[in-house]
This record gives structure tokens, C-alpha cells and sequence, in this order.
């Protein structure tokens, strides 16, 4: 009996041991097989996946930040650069973001300055990055803060906040009495239909509405007073499928409809 608990704790303690811990993954497309568009980031480097070896291959880790003599990475965002030369490939390492260096093997660090701070901190929980071929300057890399998404300048070396605007006052959730309702009546509809609109009794705007077709091609504004049914003049319309994207103060509501001949 103890052979056998003590072969199920090493059975175990085997398999934890084994065990991945893959905090991030990323990948682009890298239009080859040979080389990787696939990236992990674990709890102490940045690794980099081989289609050819079937195998990860962890990235060097000069110039990251450590503690205790452990390196600390918390985001990751990469992109497909078409370039050895230069690297589509960033990270947050405690106290900046670090763009990796694919010659020297070396993380780079981005300036901070701009970046809302947390315990004399960049504030910064996640990173994005597009950009298209060449070096690193023609990326660019979007991180997520506590206060607002942040975009970063390669011209000025600097990070600044997008707006807010469109986003709740708090964080708070959205009370049930908020909500907004937006649905077409009949639907299919022969010639004509209504639209039911449900508002917040406290809302006094006006009401936005764009009506597209069915290849996205806009067909008609309308900019009305609030009610709750509005009934737009579409007997003149061919046939086929139709979206109306209703904007009413911070509330956004997409509603299809069809008319039929």
C-alpha cells in the first residue's frame, strides 16, 4: 500500500513538474512554414514556436526587467513585420514596454512618457500592435491602462491616451432602467414597417439612424425626436435585406429587416 501512494505522488509530482504555463499566446500570419507566427509567453521568457522542429525555442531575455533574478513579463502583442532586421514582436516587462531586436537579441525599451502611473509604475494590462513591413517605426502599438487605451508615437517617443468618449462616466454597470430595445415590425415587411424604440425615460436627444443595404452602401440618414415608433418611407425600395444602425446618446443598436415584393 505505501509503494503504491508513494508511486502515485511521484506520478504527480512528475506531472506537474511537466506541466506548461502559458500566461499569452499570439500569432500572425507569416505566410511560410519554416519560420513562426506563433508566440507564448510563459512565467519567465517569450517563446517562439518552430513548424519545422515541432518544438518551442525561448527568445533571449537581455534587457528585461527582473525580480529576484526572475524575469517579469505580464503582456504580449507581435506582429508579422517581413523582416529579420527589425522585430513586430513587444512585451510589458514590469516597468516598460520592450520591443525585441531580432540582430542583437536584445529588448528595447519604449519610452514611458505619457503612461498613467500605478506606485511610480506604467499602469499598463495588455498590448496590441498592427503595422505594416519594415522596421519596428512603422508599427503601431496600442496598450491598455487602467485610465484609457494609449497609443504610441515613434516620431515623438511618447504614449497618448485616446478619448474616452462613448465609454459609461463609471465603472459601474448599467442599470436595468438604461437599457435600450430597438425592433422592426413586420418583419419581413411588404412596403412599409415600423420601428419600436424603447429609451431610458430620462433620455431627451435626439435619435440617429443610417439605413445601409445589403453591400453596405448607406441609403438614407435620419435624425429624429424621441418616440417610440418610427416608421421610415421605404415603398420605393427594391427588394432584399436592409440594416438600420440607430445611435441614441452612448446606445448603439443594429436591427435587420427584409423587404419582400
Amino acid at each position: 500500500m505505501k509503494k503504491l501512494i508513494l508511486f502515485l505522488w511521484v506520478l504527480c509530482l512528475s506531472q506537474n513538474t511537466n506541466a506548461q504555463h502559458i500566461n499569452t499566446i499570439a500569432a500572425y500570419d507569416n505566410q511560410s512554414s519554416y519560420t513562426s507566427g506563433l508566440y507564448a509567453l510563459e512565467d519567465t521568457a517569450v517563446f517562439r514556436y518552430s513548424w519545422y522542429y515541432q518544438e518551442w525555442f525561448p527568445l533571449e531575455n537581455t534587457g528585461l526587467t527582473r525580480i529576484n533574478d526572475t524575469v517579469s513579463v505580464s503582456a504580449l502583442a507581435v506582429y508579422n513585420n517581413k523582416s529579420s532586421n527589425s522585430s513586430g514582436l513587444f512585451v510589458f516587462s514590469d516597468t516598460a514596454v520592450f520591443n525585441y531586436n531580432w540582430i542583437t537579441a536584445t529588448w528595447y525599451a519604449l519610452s514611458n512618457d505619457g503612461l498613467p502611473r500605478v506606485l511610480n509604475k506604467p499602469d499598463v494590462r495588455q498590448l496590441t500592435v498592427y503595422g505594416d513591413s519594415g522596421s519596428s517605426s512603422n508599427a503601431t502599438v496600442f496598450a491598455l491602462t487602467d485610465t484609457a487605451v494609449y497609443r504610441y508615437s515613434w516620431y515623438y517617443q511618447e504614449w497618448t491616451s485616446l478619448p474616452n468618449t462613448g465609454f459609461p462616466l463609471s465603472s459601474k454597470a448599467m442599470k436595468d432602467k438604461d437599457v435600450f430595445e430597438a425592433k422592426a415590425y413586420p418583419n419581413p415587411f411588404s412596403e412599409n414597417f415600423y420601428m419600436e424604440l424603447k429609451l431610458p425615460d430620462a433620455f431627451d436627444e435626439k435619435i440617429e439612424i443610417a439605413a445601409f443595404n445589403e453591400q453596405g452602401v448607406l441609403i438614407k440618414n435620419y435624425v429624429i425626436e424621441k418616440t417610440d415608433t418610427f416608421k421610415p418611407e421605404t415603398s420605393y425600395w427594391p427588394a432584399g435585406m436592409y440594416f438600420f444602425e440607430i445611435k441614441a446618446g452612448h446606445f448603439l443598436k443594429t436591427i435587420k429587416t427584409i423587404r419582400i415584393k
